[in-house]
């Protein structure tokens, strides 16, 4: 086995992360004519965060950034709180179609390019109302989706009997991660706008992680599944499974778990958690693979950001559950070192050009140095913000679901090690 990279830790510490989120400008996230524009956001950048106009607008990104829109403007960025609402007037005036439900994607003016119902887009959505529920209060909120849990309910339910397949224009296969997203996005609709249905939808997810998606005999979660939830093949012949899908739903389970005081999830966390760590990191570079087996075999080496994001998000609620020790405080600032040399540097890059002061990498090869993509996706910035939105929370010591401001505050701690509430109620349940 390899010697693990060792990553300079020392420039960049937990008060970074929080001057990260708080100090940047997210107009830069708009278009240039935003406020005249009917989609404003903008869908990916150059190296140096100019807007590329790719002919499109996708609800999943639309979602994504507002969360990102909403969490910060709860965080207190004043561009945040200025730009959050265009967001949320697109996705209400212009992303949900007759029908009730989200539409799939738009042109740059508004008008609906493909109305398909996409489960994962209408996670996004659901998500991104949820949050900006959470910061405005809006009434539109509500009944909008509520009429999005109705259509799926009533169009898009597997014939299975359990879950709902992937999209209403393609054969029944079932697909993880789009069922991942609802359940996220069931948990925050739960949170900040409680209703029965939301309630059963993220229960109905839950129960069907615990049946049908988690493999017992190996710990995991495949990303592709049959039209019985038999696991199946994405490629090559080969089940695949993505690390970084096994720290999310850790995450995920973990904050089930805290929001019904259910201790099922957390075994099923734990088992995921541990697969990933054990199989799922690259010895020479610390970062998280794109796939393995079920039995841990590299199918794929290459490196996206958001597994390590998510992994760190994992890892936050991991270290709550253990008391906040001094170990788990040097694991966060490993994962979060690596994340920020790896992916965030500003720094000239291998084939040319300068990656600009709070942008992002989204892909590298499996050598950890030559890129993989050619532009700054919009999307990857929900990972990060989700992600270090908890490295706040937890030096903070608020609870999951909390939404206090990004800045520091008399409960700001420098050190996160100490009180070890979740800890207590884990071990006292």
């Amino acid at each position: 086995m390899s010697q693990i990279l060792e990553v300079p830790m020392s420039n960049w510490q937990f008060s970074d992360v929080r001057r990260w989120c708080l100090d940047r400008d997210y107009r830069a996230l708009l278009s240039a004519d935003a406020r005249h524009a009917a989609v404003p956001v903008a869908e990916r950048f150059d190296w140096t965060g100019k807007a590329i106009e790719p002919g499109f607008r996708r609800m999943r990104v639309l979602g994504r950034q507002l969360f990102v829109l909403s969490r910060a403007a709860l965080g207190g960025n004043a561009s945040a709180q200025a730009c959050a609402p265009l967001a949320a007037n697109a996705v209400l005036g212009k992303c949900i179609g007759p029908n009730g439900q989200f539409v799939s994607r738009l042109d740059p003016a508004g008008r609906t390019v493909d109305a398909t119902c996409d489960l994962y887009d209408i996670a996004f959505g659901l998500f991104g109302l949820a949050w900006w529920y959470r910061y405005s209060g809006d009434e539109r909120v509500r009944p909008a989706a509520l009429r999005s849990v109705a259509h799926l309910n009533e169009v898009m339910r597997s014939p299975s009997g359990m879950g709902f397949v992937a999209r209403t224009d393609a054969p029944v296969q079932h697909s993880q991660n789009p069922h991942m997203h609802l359940f996220e996005a069931a948990l925050y609709l739960c949170a900040y706008l409680p209703h029965p249905d939301f309630a059963a939808l993220a229960e109905e997810l839950f129960a069907l992680a615990e049946q049908a998606l988690f493999d017992p005999s190996s710990g995991t979660i495949a990303e592709e599944f049959d039209g019985n939830w038999r696991a199946a093949a994405s490629r090559d012949g080969q089940i695949w499974i993505e690390p970084g899908h096994q720290f999310e739903w850790a995450w995920l389970l973990d904050q089930f778990a805290a929001l019904t005081g259910k201790m099922a999830p957390l075994r099923l966390a734990d088992r995921l958690f541990a697969f990933a760590e054990n199989h799922g990191i690259d010895q020479t570079t610390g970062l998280v693979f794109d796939a393995v087996s079920p039995g841990g075999d590299v199918l794929a080496a290459d490196l996206r950001i958001w597994p390590n994001t998510e992994r760190l998000k994992a890892q936050v609620v991991m270290a709550e559950r253990a008391g906040r020790n001094r170990q788990s405080e040097a694991v966060l600032h490993d994962t979060l070192a690596r994340i920020r040399h790896f992916y965030l540097r500003s720094r000239p890059l291998p084939q040319g050009g300068q990656l600009g002061e709070g942008w992002w990498i989204d892909y590298l090869h499996a050598d950890g140095r030559t890129l993989k993509s050619d532009h700054v996706p919009a999307s990857t910035l929900y990972h990060i913000v989700s992600a270090f939105s908890e490295i706040i929370r937890y030096c903070d010591n608020h609870e999951p679901f909390t939404c206090h401001t990004w800045h520091e505050t008399e409960k700001s701690a420098p050190s996160m090690a100490g009180a070890g509430s979740r800890a207590d109620r884990v071990a006292n349940a």
